[in-house]
């Protein structure tokens, strides 16, 4: 998958793809050029009606006017909506949900140049999940069962913020359908192994390497004779920033691990990137997956002082903390102090950062906030160890 991340702003993959396609069903068939004029935002069923508010129309941009999303008699809710031009979104009220009630929404755009995206937050605004590309098309699909009973979800429907030229704007629709008392998988712990010893890397998205043991002065000849200390502060970094959860944290130093673990290696060198993660797992679904921190990226030059040599550790434990948080399910966010923020300079990264409860990066959507504490304990628990 592209890198669409510049040097100094750390790089992870934000689209979740969907693992189950399924055909279209219920949406109009449309063939033709599609007029936004005839495709008014809304239910579909533009006769219904809600004690909760407007069905139809404009503004519908906010969580403070949205649109109530209304169930046909067949209990599925069938929406439909265009997105004008760019940073256009519509704000759909699903209402309440029970923890294991089960969400699947399809956005279809048929024959409109739109390139959907689209996200569920909670009560509070807070993303829970978001998709931008199906796996054979640009349209997108959620299949979610709620981790937490809140009593007011919200659907979003926008463009791609990495949608092809011309496809910003355009018609969409939507079958939206809920059914109650669904499983809500318990969180599992996570082992996280910090690969130093170097060796061959192969993934779909990270790519086919041989990587050289981490040695700190392939990074600076500052630091030479430093390996074990970078690699202390590193580690130390990484159980820091997961202390609250229920992560394990290992090294290719100790003995190898007896149960699932995700690898996060260290080496090599990217001109535009400090780091590249598989995926964003939502809930951590995959406990194998693969991240890649360059080592080699993060000489001296890249802050405004040279570090010293346990500093250096500490932004890159910083990375691999943000890192491993895409394969735990979360997206980048706009908060220099936060480890998921996409933006911040290399000078952030030697701060004490934390998952924290931030705004949403506007590569994936211009609205609400990513509470990423609770997400992490949905996926892996807390930390109960004494």
């Amino acid at each position: 998958m592209a890198n669409r991340m510049e040097r100094g702003r750390r790089w992870g993959v934000c689209h979740l793809l969907a693992a189950l396609v399924i055909a279209t069903a219920g949406c109009p068939m449309v063939s033709g050029p599609i007029d936004p004029a005839d495709v008014p935002d809304g239910n579909q069923d533009l006769t219904v009606t809600s004690p909760l508010g407007k069905t139809s129309g404009e503004p519908n941009d906010s969580f403070d006017e949205p649109v109530v999303a209304v169930a046909e008699s067949d209990g599925v809710i069938r929406l439909q909506g265009t997105v004008a031009a760019v940073g256009d979104m519509d704000v759909f009220l699903i209402g309440a949900l029970s923890a294991g009630d089960r969400v699947v929404v399809e956005v279809s755009t048929q024959n409109s140049p739109l390139d959907a995206s689209i996200a569920i937050y909670d009560g509070l605004t807070h993303i829970v999940v978001n998709n931008d590309d199906r796996v054979d098309s640009l349209d997108s699909f959620i299949d979610y069962t709620a981790r937490h009973d809140n009593h007011g979800y919200y659907l979003v429907v926008t463009h791609s913020a990495f949608a092809p030229t011309g496809r910003f704007a355009g018609a969409y629709w939507v079958d939206l359908e809920i059914t109650e008392g669904s499983v809500v998988p318990p969180p599992v712990q996570q082992t996280l192994l910090l690969n130093f010893a170097g060796g061959r890397v192969n993934s779909p998205v990270l790519g086919t390497a041989n990587l050289s043991p981490l040695d700190a002065r392939d990074i600076s000849l500052l630091y030479d004779g430093q390996t074990d200390e970078l690699k202390d502060s590193i580690t130390t970094t990484m159980e820091q920033n997961y202390s609250r959860f229920n992560v394990r944290i290992v090294t290719s130093d100790d003995p190898p691990p007896t149960t699932a673990f995700t690898t996060i290696h260290f080496g090599g060198f990217s001109p535009d990137t400090f780091g590249i993660a598989d995926d964003v797992d939502l809930f951590n679904a995959d406990r194998c997956d693969d991240a890649l921190i360059f080592a080699e990226s993060f000489g001296p030059e890249v802050f405004s002082h040279p570090p010293s040599v346990t500093e250096l550790g500490v932004a890159i434990g910083n990375i691999a903390a943000h890192e491993a948080g895409h394969l735990l399910g979360l997206n980048h966010v706009d908060d220099d102090m936060d480890l998921m923020d996409d933006v911040s300079p290399a000078d952030a990264f030697l701060f004490d950062q934390e998952f924290r409860v931030s705004p949403v990066s506007s590569d994936i959507m211009a609205i609400g906030w990513q509470d990423s504490p609770t997400l992490l304990f949905e996926a892996v628990g807390p930390n109960t160890a004494p």
